[in-house]
């Protein structure tokens, strides 16, 4: 693919100017034929961690786009190209990832030549720069389809398992302590469980969506799950004062609380994933699902074989199993889901 346009920079998609937030918008939604397959948009990240996402005018050179970046003296994204760096492009309703880089000598003469066929009437000069972008910089398309759904399954089922052994591990040891140990114990825990399911989906999501920021989707998969078992801990800890309410108020807050508790994990992690998909808000309700059954999975295993007075070999086995059982369950529901959020192509 090749790249090339006159169009300038903008910094993240909120602070860019209006013009190009409208154009953006268009880009990743049904209505991008409006542009007649003549505008892209470009996404990387600078050196410093920021997101710039800009559109582009382009022209298909064979496998390649071109994009020109004319009066180039007076912008800076083409710069960052200087040499090969990852970028992300949503052409054509999909985005593929590849590898920019500005062109030279004869490259840059027959990649302008292509530009100039499409585009007769655009004046080029000599600071006119010329990106090439590679689709695959590592020489492996990215993963989708039922590639996707077989490598997020076993990975992130893992990972949730074994990050969900964590807070069984401190609930059983701090079972019978007061709240003021048991919570903070617990909320810890749950920091620990967040992370590795975070890390597990990152290393996944890192061949699916490159451009996605692997700590920062760790970070926030570990915080949100911190909120969930934050709320998931009310009714027991604090459950005497919210039964003498009145049942208006009571159910009430029983459904806030329900929904913070299934829907904190996926908001968190879409507020990173709507900057690489169109659809990502229905990741939202993807995760609450995935949680809903994943829970109904493990309490409709565990709860008829647990019993008072038995083996903690029994017990123990009886839980892992369902833990098991669980994180199957999720990892099931949102690979099934990401298989069909991300862009074929």
């Amino acid at each position: 693919m090749v790249l090339a346009s006159r169009n300038g920079e903008t910094s993240t998609p909120r602070r860019a100017p209006a013009v190009n937030r409208l154009v953006l918008r268009l880009l990743g939604s049904a209505g991008h034929r409006v542009l007649g397959g003549k505008v892209c948009a470009l996404r990387y990240r600078t050196a410093g961690g920021a997101t710039v996402e800009l559109p582009v005018q382009y022209v298909r050179d064979g496998d390649r786009l071109v994009v020109v970046a004319g009066g180039a003296s007076g912008k800076r994204w083409w710069r960052h190209f200087r040499t090969a760096a990852p970028v992300e492009v949503l052409v054509d309703g999909d985005r593929v990832t590849g590898s920019g880089a500005v062109l030279g000598g004869a490259e840059r003469d027959a990649a302008l030549d292509a530009y100039r066929r499409a585009f007769p009437r655009v004046t080029t000069d000599a600071q006119v720069v010329a990106i090439t972008i590679g689709r695959f910089p590592a020489g492996r398309p990215p993963l989708r389809g039922a590639a996707l759904f077989r490598t997020w399954l076993p990975i992130v089922a893992l990972a949730e398992f074994l990050g969900f052994a964590v807070p069984a591990g401190v609930g059983a040891l701090t079972a019978d302590g007061p709240a003021a140990l048991v919570v903070p114990a617990l909320l810890a825990a749950g920091a620990v469980e967040g992370a590795a399911l975070g890390w597990g989906q990152a290393a996944v999501l890192r061949r699916a969506l490159p451009a996605l920021p692997r700590a920062r989707w760790v970070a926030a998969t570990s915080a949100a799950a911190v909120v969930a078992y934050l709320v998931g801990l009310a009714p027991s800890t604090w459950g005497a004062a919210i039964t003498s309410w009145h049942p208006v108020p009571m159910v009430a807050t029983a459904a806030v609380l329900g929904c913070v508790l299934l829907g904190s994990i996926g908001t968190a992690q879409w507020l990173l994933l709507r900057r690489h998909l169109p659809r990502a808000g229905r990741w939202i309700a993807t995760t609450a699902t995935a949680w809903l059954l994943g829970l109904a999975v493990f309490l409709g295993f565990t709860m008829p074989l647990w019993h008072p007075g038995q083996a903690l070999a029994a017990t123990v086995l009886i839980g892992i199993v369902g833990g098991l059982l669980m994180a199957v369950t999720t990892a099931a529901v949102t690979g099934f889901a990401l298989r069909h959020l991300l862009p074929r192509r």
